[in-house]
């Protein structure tokens, strides 16, 4: 990995890492599970339509649902099994809130297997970009970072913009998780070559994979495949939130994000090793994608490790057979995930569940004028004075001091005396924002008053 001196941000702070329990253990399978709620719209938009019945049984890989729509993808069946109905189940929504999925319900499951060697073909190499995009629809591909959408559309969106560079972000640089660590380690050949797959669909000139620097030596068998597809490899200073994919193009491209627009804006595009990782699986060697590796991590949990977990797995069962007691998980890192809801299930985006025990019960007081959020803010943003807008409910005014620049890392809250819950209140008025444009947008242009 290349230790070049690239540009650096302003802010952040030292995280502990709390990664001792997971960082050397290999991905496990996920082992034998009671039930698995399957869902039809695993990105949001339409359900994906079942094309099979109560009763039916199924094989691990078989096509259950077809999404046929730009919204929706494909779902194959996770393990084999009966499936038993349909129910409903909880994925994360934009923001910080869930939705409502329906599910094909499934029992009688066989158990999860492990990884396994499969032959690779590179007959992708040859292929125009047309044709892998058709290839990651078909496959029913995901992105697994934020908010999950269908990776087809990810393809036809960065080309559209005129992508010129595409980054794997595994940084991985908050605490307790460490799954797409283990999957660089572990499966390093085959991340590079999904990331190469990647890169020529939407047509980049250039791939970069960036990793902490601390981790190197862990990645010493994907050093010869990244240089054989070109890719450059980067190995950065470790301080959060260098992750944030705003931070992380500033820092390898000098490029800068505007307020409130993606990557896609400075024509680059960023994804994970689990999104490289499971579009190798699929165009290379024709595994479905149907599962990732979750790290199941944190002070409340007996039996941490990296999992192999079928997509609709149930948090509250994967939990309990981990010995987190009555805890209630997080889903997600633990700077920026959200408890787990009610009927929550693994789905595309969940790199993470922790059990960190219980939180400070101690109410909020009062902001000191400490000034420690913003000077520790990434974006250098006045967060006291967007406290005061948010408590005032002035959006407009809190748009105008830059909050669309938020990368949402946390670091306010994390940091507080006063144990304000400043992130939550800068993302209640991003969206303040965004459902005002919306509602503007919708409106149309304003109407000409008749003279008189």
């Amino acid at each position: 990995m290349l230790r070049r001196r690239f540009g650096t941000f302003s802010g952040g702070i030292d995280l502990p890492d709390d990664k001792g329990a997971t960082l050397d253990a290999p991905i496990a399978a996920g082992g034998a599970l009671r039930r698995l709620l399957v869902p039809l719209a695993p990105v949001e938009g339409p359900p994906a339509a079942p094309v099979v019945r109560a009763g039916q049984r199924v094989r691990r890989g078989e096509l259950i649902a077809r999404g046929d729509t730009g919204r929706q993808v494909h779902v194959f069946a996770p393990l084999s099994g009966r499936v038993a109905g349909f129910a409903d189940a909880a994925l994360p929504a934009t923001g910080t809130g869930w939705r409502a999925a329906t599910a094909v319900e499934m029992d009688e499951l066989e158990p999860q297997p492990g990884i396994a060697d499969l032959p690779g073909d590179d007959g992708w190499r040859d292929e125009a970009p047309d044709g892998l995009g058709r290839r990651i629809a078909e496959g029913g591909l995901t992105t697994c970072r934020q908010a999950a959408g269908p990776l087809a559309g990810w393809v036809r969106a960065a080309r559209g913009a005129g992508v010129d560079t595409l980054i794997a972000n595994v940084m991985e640089n908050t605490p307790y998780v460490t799954a797409d660590h283990r999957l660089l380690a572990e499966r390093g050949p085959e991340v590079a070559g999904g990331l190469a797959i990647l890169a020529r669909a939407i047509e980049a000139r250039r791939a970069m994979l960036a990793v902490d620097r601390r981790r190197t030596d862990a990645y010493r068998a994907a050093v010869g495949p990244v240089r054989s597809h070109g890719i450059d490899a980067i190995a950065l200073a470790h301080k959060y939130p260098i992750g944030a994919d705003a931070i992380l193009v500033k820092v390898l491209t000098r490029r800068v994000v505007p307020a409130g627009g993606r990557p896609f804006d400075v024509r680059v595009a960023v994804t994970d090793a689990a999104t490289c990782w499971l579009t190798y699986r699929r165009l290379a060697c024709g595994e479905p994608a149907v599962a990732r590796v979750v790290t199941v991590a944190g002070e409340a949990v007996e039996r941490a490790g990296n999992l192999l977990l079928p997509f609709g797995a149930e948090v509250s069962e994967v939990l309990a057979a981990a010995g987190a007691g009555d805890h209630a998980g997080v889903y997600g890192p633990a700077m920026t995930g959200r408890r787990a809801a009610a009927g929550a299930v693994v789905g595309p985006t969940a790199d993470a569940l922790l059990v960190l025990g219980r939180a400070d019960a101690a109410p909020p007081t009062p902001c000191i004028r400490c000034g420690w959020c913003g000077e520790r803010c990434p974006a250098r943003l006045n967060v006291a004075a967007l406290n005061d807008d948010f408590e005032l409910g002035r959006a407009a005014r809190a748009e105008r001091r830059g909050v669309l620049a938020c990368v949402g890392c946390g670091i306010c809250t994390y940091i507080c005396p006063a144990r304000l819950p400043l992130a939550q209140r800068t993302a209640a008025l991003k969206r303040a924002i965004a459902e005002r444009r919306e509602a503007h947008a919708h409106a149309g242009p304003p109407q000409p008053q008749p003279a008189g």
